[in-house]
Formats: C-alpha cells, sequence, structure tokens
C-alpha cells in the first residue's frame, strides 16, 4: 500500500500573515481522472498555463504537493521585473529565430501581467511605480549607465540618476547613482498565486493540491501521473516545478541549483520614514549576490538577496543569513535600526547554468519549463501563458528556444560548489569587479 506523504504546510512569511485572497481549498486527487493537459506545480507558470489552457477550451488539471502558492511564487519578493539575462542580439546568437522570442517574452512580461491582473479582476495588490537599479560601486555605475542607454535605445524611457537623486527617490545615499525603468511593478505574490488559481478553475481547470506526483510513465499511449490517492492520465504533460523539482522528470533536478533567496520585513514604517521609497519603486542593486528592496502594500520595508548560497527547503529563522541582511538594511537606511524586524522567511529560487529560462520539450508532448533565476513573478506568469496556449493547440507566434535537459557538472557537490561561488562573489562585490 502506498503511504500518504505527510501534508505539506503553508510557510509562514509576510505574504502568509497579509494575504486577502483566501487559500484554495480543494480535496486531493482521489481515483483515476483523465484530461487533455495535466500540469505538475501550482505555481505562476502552472496556475497561468492552466488558466489560458482552459480559456482556449482544453480539459486541464493541476497538481500541487502543496498548497496552492507553496514554492517560489507564494514566497517571493513582489518584484514585477522585465527582461532576462541576454540582450536580443546575444539571445539570437544562441538560439535563432525562438532567442528573439525569449527576449521578446521577458521585455513584454510586465505588459502581459498587468494587462491579465486588469482583465481577470485579481486582486493582489498590483502597483506599477517602476523599478530602479542602483550601483554600489565605480564599476557598477559604468555597467549601470550602459544598461540605461541601451533601454533608451529600444524605446524604454529609462533615466539615468544621480546620488541626489537616488538619496531623493530611495532615501540613502549608499549608493553612487542608478538607472529608472518605468516598466517595473509590484503585487502580493501569495495574493496573486491564489488569484490565479481562483480564476483558472472558473475557466474549468481542476486543481489538486496536497496532490504530489509520485511517478510519471507512459502508460496506453497517455502519460499516467501517479498520487498517493489516485492517478492522472493526460495526453499532454507540462512539468513546472521549478526549484521544488525532484526525480519525477530523470536528470531535472540535476540541471537546476536550488539557492535560498532570504528576506525580512521590518514592523510598519511611520511618517517620520516618509523618506524611503516614497515613490513606491521596487529596487535592486548591483551586488553578484542579489539584493533587493521594497515597501510592501502594508508599507513595511523588505528586503531579500542571497546572503549565503544555501539550497534546503527548510530554514529556521535563527539562521547567520537574516541577520547579514538586517546588518545591510540597517547600513542603507540607518534609520530603521530602532524599527524591530517582524518577519524572516526563506524559499528556493531556480539557477540554470546560463542563468536563463529553459524550456524542454522532451518528447510524446511532454513539457518542462524552469530556472527563471529571480525573475520569476512577470516572465512565469507570460511563459505560462505561452505553454497553456500552445499545449492547448492555439499557439502564438512567437516561439521558445527548446534545449535538452543538462545536468550541471558536479551537481553532486553543489553545496561546496556553490560555498566557493558564494565567496569569490563577495571578494568582487566588495573590490567592484
Amino acid at each position: 500500500m502506498m503511504r500518504k506523504p505527510a501534508v505539506l504546510p503553508q510557510p509562514e512569511t509576510l505574504w502568509s500573515a497579509t494575504a486577502s485572497a483566501p487559500p484554495v481549498h480543494s480535496e486531493p486527487l482521489q481515483g483515476e481522472r483523465t484530461v487533455e493537459i495535466a500540469i505538475i506545480g501550482g505555481g505562476f507558470t502552472g496556475l497561468s498555463a492552466a488558466l489560458h489552457a482552459a480559456e482556449a477550451g482544453a480539459s486541464v488539471a493541476v497538481l500541487e504537493a502543496g498548497p496552492i502558492g507553496y514554492g517560489a511564487s507564494g514566497r517571493n519578493g513582489g518584484q514585477v521585473n522585465p527582461g532576462v539575462k541576454l540582450d536580443e542580439a546575444g539571445l539570437v546568437a544562441r538560439f535563432g529565430e525562438a532567442g528573439r522570442g525569449l527576449y521578446r517574452m521577458g521585455q513584454e512580461a510586465p505588459d502581459f501581467l498587468a494587462g491579465l491582473v486588469e482583465r481577470k479582476g485579481l486582486r493582489c495588490s498590483f502597483a506599477r511605480p517602476g523599478l530602479l537599479r542602483l550601483a554600489h560601486h565605480p564599476a557598477a555605475l559604468a555597467v549601470v549607465r550602459e544598461a540605461s542607454a541601451g533601454l533608451r535605445k529600444t524605446g524604454v524611457a529609462a533615466e539615468d540618476l544621480s546620488v541626489d537623486d537616488v538619496a531623493q527617490r530611495v532615501g540613502t545615499r549608499r549608493y553612487l547613482g542608478g538607472l529608472y525603468d518605468p516598466r517595473g511593478a509590484s503585487v502580493h505574490p501569495l495574493d496573486l498565486a491564489r488569484e490565479l488559481a481562483r480564476v483558472a478553475r472558473e475557466a474549468g481547470a481542476a486543481l489538486f493540491p496536497g496532490s504530489p506526483a509520485l511517478s510519471l510513465g507512459r502508460e496506453a499511449g497517455l502519460w499516467r501521473i501517479a498520487t498517493p490517492e489516485g492517478g492522472l492520465l493526460a495526453r499532454k504533460v507540462l512539468v513546472a516545478t521549478n526549484a521544488y523539482t525532484d526525480t519525477l522528470v530523470p536528470g531535472l533536478a540535476q540541471s537546476l541549483l536550488p539557492v535560498n533567496s532570504f528576506q525580512i520585513a521590518t514592523a510598519p514604517l511611520g511618517p517620520e520614514h516618509d523618506g524611503i521609497l516614497p515613490g513606491g519603486e521596487t529596487v535592486y542593486d548591483s551586488r553578484r549576490l542579489v539584493l533587493y528592496f521594497r515597501r510592501s502594500p502594508d508599507n513595511r520595508l523588505m528586503l531579500g538577496g542571497r546572503a549565503s548560497f544555501r539550497s534546503s527547503r527548510e530554514t529556521s529563522a535563527g539562521v547567520a543569513d537574516y541577520s547579514v541582511l538586517e546588518k545591510v538594511l540597517h547600513d542603507i537606511f540607518p534609520a530603521l535600526r530602532q524599527v524591530p524586524i517582524q518577519h524572516r522567511w526563506t524559499g528556493l529560487v531556480g539557477i540554470t547554468f546560463d542563468y536563463l529560462p529553459h524550456y524542454h520539450a522532451l518528447g510524446n508532448d511532454l513539457h518542462v519549463m524552469v530556472g527563471y533565476n529571480g525573475r520569476g513573478v512577470a516572465l512565469a506568469n507570460r511563459s505560462g501563458a505561452w505553454l497553456g496556449r500552445k499545449l492547448a493547440g492555439k499557439p502564438e507566434m512567437l516561439d521558445l528556444p527548446s534545449s535538452p535537459v543538462t545536468p550541471f557538472p558536479f551537481h553532486f557537490a553543489r553545496s561546496a560548489v556553490l560555498d566557493l561561488g558564494m565567496r569569490w562573489n563577495r571578494l568582487l562585490d566588495l573590490v567592484g569587479r
């Protein structure tokens, strides 16, 4: 008899404490069910794919091991940022015309999400004040200036920011300058995930939280996915598990580095702190050990980053990484030293070897989309829509490059390799390289 796995709880985060959208209540999958499209993973990619496939007329079911929004989709910093790692020329050189599709998808992703929120009436505190990219060192400032000029060449109304501009718009003089990109937005991520689930279900998709996929195999010309209490038969399968990928697809987990992104949030700020991000922009800076911050919808200052390269699904609030973030927060905003930290949480981000999202078309209509490298709020929703329409037989005009599943070199030693990478990148941050 198959042993039923323990039910995964909703992680305790700022977002779970402040969510206005109710949790998605549904019984786990029981018995056998047949659909056209089975989706494994109830995050942004899977939910967006389910919504758009159902809207296109396909029968769809979503399997999620935990509650909806359990992984990065419900725990991230809520920054809706455009773009992917490479520019259009670099992507076309690597992938041909499909690279142009990936570039376009990354650039239009915030607009897409803004349109989806409006079209479906998603209640998720979506706001679009733009984003700030800040330089912490002279060498980084030169890179930011080059990036700003490149954006303007493509028609984006990017602005160069001086030290004084940053002081006025951010409330700190710890940065040498930066750029403003009007395309950036912010969202309450767990509310967004739950709202996507609501409208996907209204469109006809079946959702089964608490239903981990235990095995995936072929049976009578279809895919069969076993769960603890049932099974799902489907002609097409989308695996959208990202940093929480397991052994379901051979080699897939080894093609990703799941890295913790740690986050902290203060108590609500008072009027004496009105000079901190008065315009509500989202922010990330030029450090390789990524740092990002924003005001939350309930007026807290939340800050996140890779304080180390841990890769743990369960990390207690007492680990040293949170102390690192608190020190960084107080260095940027000394006035917040007296404001208590009320929330500490973490989750995994899926990192790929080339820092690009990976789409794998693996034959027999088995599809995989993973590896957003910390840019998944906008891009996961956009790529999910692309996949949903494609699997429903109503593909878009643009295409994405498909690649084979390729394991990371020395993935078995990832903890040691990540630790060395963290130390090297921290050194480069210090010397401004």
